[in-house]
């Protein structure tokens, strides 16, 4: 099968964009698959507008500033335009890429270790990994958050389901905890890895809810009971990232093992493998197209600069 698979990605080639600003922190895909952003440890976020033949060079978002540490573009059609960006500092822009000006800047009280729009793009969430605060912003009225949660566990990343329906948090402890929107009822603790979880991710539909941690392996789940499907092996060491692509055929994930693994879904056979010089930082797939975008941290032991890499069919 694994062979049979393998000429799905015999094209693809690796793209690296234009990248002078350090170690790679996060990047995001606008919902249109028409631009994609980056940020990094120096200098402020970069942008590339992905056109047919596409370009490398990028501009900076210099409105943004220069302390930025994730970001996420809103995944609503009607505000494909809009992208937030989270800073260490305690604080998060709502950037409008049609004038490129920061059109709300708000205060947090947590450090902003990850941001996650709601599908409808009304809500965005931010985490402290640091000191377990969850709070939630209404866009229409984003001054003070509709949400703010203490958790007694360290939260490593939020998600909403496709749905809207609940507000997931992975977790330290390797469960991920599971909580109605809006009410904010807790719902269920999920526990499917026997180390941190570190990552969630759901097929399009909200099916199939996906689920990477420190016991190095991607856990499928039936999300509509949360029982599991079935695990992929996919690395030897902690896994960092999971994301399903646009089709939900695949899911990729990284570990720090310097490798990212592209892996059937359904049947979990590998369908394609990238070794990496260096520790990978993020990994999106593009919602249009079978294209990957993946960011490192760089290493000075293995000579390999930071980059923004995307793999995508020659």
């Amino acid at each position: 099968m694994a062979s049979e698979l393998s000429h799905v990605f015999r094209d693809h080639k690796e793209n690296k964009m234009h990248w002078e600003q350090g170690a790679v922190y996060d990047l995001s895909w606008s919902s249109d698959g028409s631009m994609l952003a980056a940020v990094g440890a120096k200098g402020s976020a970069r942008s590339w507008r992905l056109e047919r033949g596409g370009h490398k060079e990028g501009e900076e978002l210099k409105a943004l500033g220069s302390n930025i540490e994730r970001l996420a573009w809103c995944p609503a059609s009607h505000s494909t335009h809009l992208l937030a960006a989270a800073a260490y500092e305690r604080t998060v822009h709502l950037w409008d890429q049609r004038t490129n000006n920061v059109d709300v800047k708000l205060s947090t009280n947590g450090t902003n270790s990850d941001i996650c729009w709601s599908p409808s793009g009304r809500y965005f969430a931010v985490v402290s990994k640091d000191d377990g605060k969850l709070e939630i912003f209404d866009v229409g009225q984003p001054q003070s958050p509709v949400v703010v949660a203490e958790i007694d566990e360290i939260v490593c990343s939020v998600r909403w389901n496709p749905q809207e329906t609940m507000v997931l948090l992975a977790t330290h402890q390797g469960a991920v905890e599971v909580f109605e929107w809006p009410s904010m009822r807790h719902l269920t603790a999920v526990n499917g890895h026997a180390a941190s979880c570190n990552c969630i991710a759901f097929d399009s539909c909200g099916r199939t809810m996906a689920t990477g941690g420190a016991d190095a392996a991607v856990q499928l789940w039936n999300a509509a009971d949360f029982s599991p499907t079935h695990a992929i092996a996919a690395h030897q060491s902690p896994l960092l990232f999971v994301d399903f692509n646009m089709d939900d055929r695949f899911v990729a994930s990284a570990s720090d093992d310097l490798s990212i693994r592209i892996h059937e879904a359904f049947s979990g056979e590998l369908a394609h493998s990238l070794d990496v010089d260096s520790l990978t930082t993020a990994v999106k797939w593009h919602p249009r197209n079978l294209a990957l975008a993946y960011g490192s941290a760089g290493s000075s032991k293995a000579s390999a600069k930071p980059s923004v890499t995307i793999l995508l069919k020659a």
